[in-house]
C-alpha cells in the first residue's frame, strides 16, 4: 500500500483551483446575473441629478417671483406713504384761545335762537371746498360731520368737556396746500359760556411729553394729512356764539415739534372755515327785526308831549303841539319836535 496523505484522502487528478470570486458566488466584473436590472442612481449623478434639478427649478422661480412682488410692494409704499405719520394722539406744539366774537355771542348766544343743525352742504361746499386766503390755497381732502362729538376728539377729558357743554354736532375738515396741512373743526354747543368752557378744557400742557387732556382727532388718514402733529404745529380756538372754532396748521417740511415756526398765515386762512356762521348771523338778525316789527312806542298810540290839543276818546280828533317823545298811532310812528297830527285813541296832555 502506497503512502497516503495525512488526511487520508486521495489526491484529485486533472482538477483546477476555482477563483475566489467564483467560489464566493459573486459575478465577474462587467457581468450581470440573468434577470437583474440596473437601479436608478440616487447619489445625485446622471438621472438622479437631472430629476433633482427639475424639481428645484420651479421652487427657485417661485421664490424669485415672491421677491419681485415684495420689492414692488415696498416701492408702492414708499411712493404712497412717503411722509411721516402722526400718532393717534397727536396734538399741537402750541395752543391759544385768541378771541371771542362779541357780535356772534350776542346774536348766536345759544341753540334756542339758532336751532337749525349744521348741514353737509353748508360746511363743506361753496367757499369751504377750497379756501383761498393769505396767498394760500387750501383744498379739502377729508371731512366729517357727526352727532357723536366724542368721536371728533381723543382723550377722556376732551370728550367729557364736550359732553358737559351739550355738544350736538362736530364738523371737521382736513386741508392740504402746497406748503401746509391743517385741520379745521367747529363744535355746535349749548351756549357761548359752554363754548368758552370747552376752549379752556383743550388747553395743552407746556411739556410735549405730557399728552394733556386730549385734542382734535385728524379726519385725514393719508399722507400728507397725517404729517400734522409730527413737526411744529400750532392751533387757535375762538368762541363764536354757541360755536367753538379750532384751527390747527403745520408746515409740511417741519419735523421737530419743538422747533418754532410762524404759522400765522395758514391759521388765518383756516379760520375761514367758520364763514357759514356769518350767514346764520344774518338770518337770526333778520328774524329778530321781523319779529320786532320795526316799531317804537307803546301800543294804542299813547304819546308823551308838551302842548295843547283836542281829540276824542275814539281817536277821531287831531292833536297839535310840541311833541318831545314818540307817539305810535294806528297809522305809524311820529317822533321829534314840531306840529304832529296823529290819528289814534290818544288824548294829548295839555
Amino acid at each position: 500500500m502506497s503512502s497516503s496523505d495525512s488526511s487520508g484522502a486521495a489526491p484529485r487528478k486533472g482538477g483546477r483551483r476555482r477563483k475566489t470570486d467564483e467560489a464566493e458566488g459573486s459575478p465577474a466584473p462587467g457581468r450581470r446575473s440573468a434577470g437583474s436590472r440596473r437601479r436608478p442612481d440616487r447619489s445625485g449623478t446622471e438621472d438622479g441629478g437631472k430629476k433633482k434639478r427639475g424639481k428645484a427649478l420651479p421652487i427657485l422661480l417661485g421664490a424669485l417671483g415672491l421677491a419681485v412682488v415684495a420689492l414692488a410692494v415696498v416701492l408702492v409704499l414708499q411712493f404712497t406713504s412717503s411722509g411721516p405719520q402722526a400718532p393717534a394722539d397727536a396734538r399741537p406744539s402750541s395752543y391759544t384761545i385768541v378771541y371771542e366774537s362779541e357780535r356772534m355771542s350776542e346774536v348766536l348766544a345759544d341753540q334756542e335762537v339758532d336751532s337749525r343743525p349744521l348741514a353737509e352742504g353748508e360746511m363743506f361746499e361753496r367757499d369751504n371746498e377750497e379756501i383761498e386766503s393769505q396767498g394760500i390755497t387750501f383744498t379739502l381732502k377729508a371731512k366729517s360731520l357727526e352727532d357723536d362729538c366724542s368721536a371728533a376728539v381723543w382723550g377722556d377729558e376732551a370728550a367729557a368737556a364736550l359732553s358737559d357743554a351739550g355738544c350736538t354736532q362736530a364738523a371737521r375738515a382736513a386741508y392740504d396746500s402746497e406748503d401746509y396741512v391743517g385741520v379745521a373743526a367747529l363744535f355746535n354747543l349749548r351756549d357761548a359760556e359752554a363754548a368758552q368752557a370747552v376752549a379752556e378744557a383743550l388747553e395743552q400742557p407746556k411739556s410735549l411729553e405730557d399728552k394733556g387732556p386730549g385734542f382734535i382727532a385728524n379726519p385725514g388718514g393719508e399722507d400728507p394729512l397725517t404729517r400734522l402733529g409730527t413737526g411744529y404745529s400750532r392751533a387757535e380756538a375762538s368762541v363764536n356764539g354757541h360755536y367753538l372754532m379750532v384751527a390747527w396748521a403745520q408746515d409740511k417740511s417741519s419735523e421737530d415739534p419743538a422747533e418754532h415756526q410762524d404759522l400765522t398765515s395758514p391759521l388765518i386762512a383756516l379760520n375761514s372755515f367758520k364763514d357759514p356762521l356769518y350767514r346764520r348771523l344774518g338770518e337770526v338778525e333778520s328774524n329778530m327785526e321781523f319779529q320786532g316789527g320795526g316799531q317804537t312806542g307803546t301800543e294804542g298810540g299813547a304819546g308823551t308831549g308838551a302842548g295843547t290839543g283836542t281829540g276824542t276818546d275814539t281817536g277821531a280828533g287831531a292833536g297839535t303841539g310840541t311833541d318831545t317823545g314818540t307817539g305810535a298811532g294806528a297809522g305809524g310812528t311820529g317822533a321829534g319836535a314840531g306840529a304832529e297830527t296823529a290819528p289814534g285813541t290818544e288824548q294829548p296832555a295839555g
